[in-house]
């Protein structure tokens, strides 16, 4: 069989007994670590329901997989000791097999065990049925950063009431280990990883403690860590006291640490004859031990504790039909309704999927998505989602409430800063700043134990913006197949800004980082050709989908009366900066020539022109484009730099209206696109244009038709969202290559249950 060469940094164990329901999630996530050097070793320890063809599926389409298949059951402990024995990596990672981790955590930890450690360790997300995910040490103990052994002693006591840091997973190194003989102790059958980590803590080794969430632990039914008998306990304290003889020397600290865990292992078992007493029924030997060992009593609240636990099962998200076909969307942009391109694109996919049966959740995990926005109503369009989780805010029918006071005071404030600048006072301009943009600010561990505990368990999951896929692994859902949006190529658009020495409102990302974020879903969606062989170039086993955007468009060509030129777009700095040269240099010459020429300004974009323009009408958001669209003379698109969405490029053509549009505006949209529109990228070219289009209606008729037709001919909406949906459903007509045109969002009364949760 093939090794890995050079030498694995990391082999991942996986003891494995009759597991085959989680195994296959276990192997991938490790196969799916953005560190490659490994190899993944299954130990199975003569399972018989079919766990041992899962891993001889794995280990025959990927060398990195090992099977070694024991010939009688031996125990978990046996069985990572033949691991260990196979083991050939720098460190060991142990995983159980019913298990998964997040994709970047063994290079986390690999990263900082180099730094000077033997053992390095993340905290665990502890899920289950029954029981909302949550994390596992306590917030002291994360930032310990450093575990002595009297430090895990004294955490592992049973039934302590201090998380216990011997159900962590640790990183081990390897030739420490082999050095100092260790292997796991046979006759453990609870504990045995605990027992190892003291035994090493003894030899002398540094456990590194990170604060990061990056293990999954599993906790069902058949779970077997948390079951103690008097035997195990027994087997336990053996232990203990092997180590604690083998010790030359021992510390005031750890002489005491031992002494507090040798108390608990023997409350436990006096609790456990207490519990044996109670469930046959000998009340008079239940009361004997009572007397005699008082401190098992506080013990009863534990079991009834989980029997009540187990009453109040977590019960499924409000709106949920009876599909079979799950969809979650995790989001940090502000998606009330198609307010924006990026918005718009997005409820496109989801309208795809919920047409095609799939219930589809969107999940908002951070606070700052509502901006500056105090109150706020969730538009029709929004009923694409069956349930919405949206954090920080309260709901009151569709219009939603931030909890936060201090959002409201900041839109008063920018408030009085804009009507004091049209005054000419400046001084106060500072009140009027956007919110943080936090689509690709660093995860908290707050926002991902949302996402844990909202993301309805799904089988795909999708990803809104690269900078959103380190949340995939925390819907929870190991088995699901999962998308990223792309939206831009964002690491070209910051070659853009930069090139052209203006400032952009998206955080920049280099392009090895965005790969790395955009690799770790298992397809990534791309708005244009260019970005999806870009991205297929540098990513070739990943699957590629280009899903340019398409919309609803009227029943004719719409040529317009009068002289309204109109532009359309959101509060982001390629509309800014586009509608700024326009102002400049563009408007003057055209109403210049057309006195009577109006512009219309509709979108977030105007809160940027507090002063104005000549002959210019700046809108706000408007709920209904219609009306806009209809009466507009000539659609302008004077984007300057930028990438990605064409999403106003795209609605003007299916609007059928004489359009005006810059090549930024265009790239990608096909060598053909000059047919349809007028591409024009200096000032005087761009406004002559509008100027001829104002005053030959002829001229205007012809473009408007030109639009419409190219429209139709090259945004088919039904073949191109069967395409989409065959890849989703995961069936064999799709390939790599796909081209995709996304579903428009629609108008419909379907109810919508919304839940606004912190």
């Amino acid at each position: 069989m093939l090794r890995v060469s050079p030498a694995p940094t990391v082999s991942v164990l996986i003891a494995n007994y009759n597991c085959a329901q989680f195994l296959g999630g276990a192997i991938h996530s490790a196969l799916r670590q953005t560190l490659k050097r490994l190899e993944v070793i299954v130990v199975d320890d003569a399972s018989t329901d079919g766990s041992r063809e899962i891993a001889r599926d794995f280990a025959a389409r990927d060398h990195r997989v090992r099977l070694i298949e024991l010939p009688t059951n031996a125990g978990p402990a046996a069985a990572r000791n033949a691991g260990l024995a196979a083991a050939e990596g720098t460190w060991v990672a142990i995983l159980d097999s019913d298990d998964f981790m997040h994709p970047e955590r063994l290079q986390r930890l690999v990263e900082e065990a180099q730094a000077g450690a033997e053992i390095c360790a993340d905290d665990l997300l502890v899920f289950g049925e029954g029981r909302r995910p949550g994390e596992h040490l306590s917030k002291a103990q994360r930032q310990m950063a450093y575990i002595s052994l009297a430090d895990f002693l004294n955490s592992n006591l049973i039934y302590g009431t201090v998380p216990a840091t011997g159900y962590l997973k640790p990183l081990l190194n390897l030739a420490f280990l082999r050095k100092h003989a260790l292997t796991y102790d046979t006759a453990l059958k609870i504990g045995e990883d605990a027992d190892l980590i003291a035994r090493a803590l003894a030899a002398g080794a540094k456990y590194r403690l990170i604060d990061s969430l990056g293990y999954f632990y599993r906790k069902h039914p058949n779970s077997i860590s948390h079951r103690l008998s008097r035997d195990d306990l027994q087997q336990m304290l053996n232990g203990d006291m092997r180590l604690k003889a083998s010790l030359s020397a021992c510390s005031v600290e750890v002489a005491e640490a031992f002494a507090r865990r040798q108390a608990s292992i023997e409350r436990a078992s006096n609790f456990d004859r207490l519990v044996t007493a109670i469930k046959s029924r000998s009340w008079s030997q239940a009361l004997q031990i009572a007397i005699h060992h008082p401190n098992t009593i506080s013990a009863l609240g534990m079991p009834l504790a989980a029997r009540l636990q187990r009453l109040r099962r977590i019960q499924g998200p409000k709106g949920q039909s009876e599909s079979t076909k799950k969809a979650c969307l995790i989001s940090r942009q502000r998606i009330i309704g198609p307010t924006n391109g990026s918005s718009a694109y997005i409820l496109g996919i989801c309208r795809a999927l919920r047409d095609d049966g799939y219930d589809v959740t969107l999940v908002s995990p951070n606070a700052g998505t509502i901006g500056r926005l105090p109150v706020f109503r969730l538009r029709p369009e929004m009923s694409v989602f069956n349930q919405i989780f949206l954090r920080g805010a309260w709901k009151f029918g569709n219009i939603c409430v931030s909890k936060d006071p201090r959002i409201a005071l900041a839109a008063l404030k920018a408030k009085i800063a804009r009507a004091l600048r049209r005054f000419g006072v400046e001084r106060l301009s500072y009140w009027d700043t956007p919110a943080p943009y936090v689509i690709g600010a660093p995860w908290q561990r707050d926002e991902l134990l949302y996402v844990a505990g909202h993301a309805s368990k799904s089988e795909l999951v999708i990803a809104d913006y690269a900078f959103t896929t380190p949340a995939i692994p925390f819907a929870l859902s190991e088995s699901a197949r999962s998308l990223v949006v792309m939206h831009d190529l964002l690491s070209v658009r910051e070659s853009r800004f930069k090139d052209a020495k203006l400032p952009d409102t998206v955080k920049t990302l280099d392009e090895a980082s965005e790969m790395q974020l955009l690799g770790q879903a298992d397809a990534i969606i791309a708005i244009q050709d260019i970005e999806a062989k870009h991205v297929k170039a540098r990513l070739p086993d990943h699957t590629v989908l280009l899903a340019p955007v398409v919309c609803a468009s009227v029943d004719a060509p719409q040529p317009g009366a009068g002289k309204s030129v109109l532009f359309i777009g959101s509060n982001t700095a390629p509309n800014v900066i586009g509608l700024r040269w326009f102002l400049e240099f563009c408007w003057p010459r055209i109403y210049a020539e057309n006195p009577d020429a109006e512009l219309v300004v509709a979108g977030g974009v105007g809160s940027q022109f507090p002063e104005g323009a000549p002959r210019a009408k700046f809108c706000g958001i408007v709920d209904d484009l219609a009306p806009i669209y209809r009466e507009a003379s000539v659609i302008i698109s004077p984007l300057t730099v930028g990438s990605g969405l064409k999403v106003k490029v795209v609605e003007a053509l299916a609007q059928g209206k004489a359009i005006v549009a810059t090549t930024v505006s265009v790239e990608g949209m096909g060598d053909d696109i000059a047919s349809a529109l007028n591409v024009c990228d200096d000032a005087v070219t761009f406004g002559n244009a509008v100027s001829a289009l104002l005053s030959d209606n002829e001229l205007r008729r012809r473009s408007a038709d030109a639009a419409y037709t190219y429209f139709k001919q090259h945004y088919s909406r039904e073949a191109c969202v069967r395409e989409l949906l065959a890849y989703v459903d995961g069936r064999s007509d799709v390939s790599a290559s796909t081209v995709c045109s996304l579903a428009p969002y629609a108008r419909r009364g379907t109810s919508i249950a919304v839940d606004c949760v912190r």
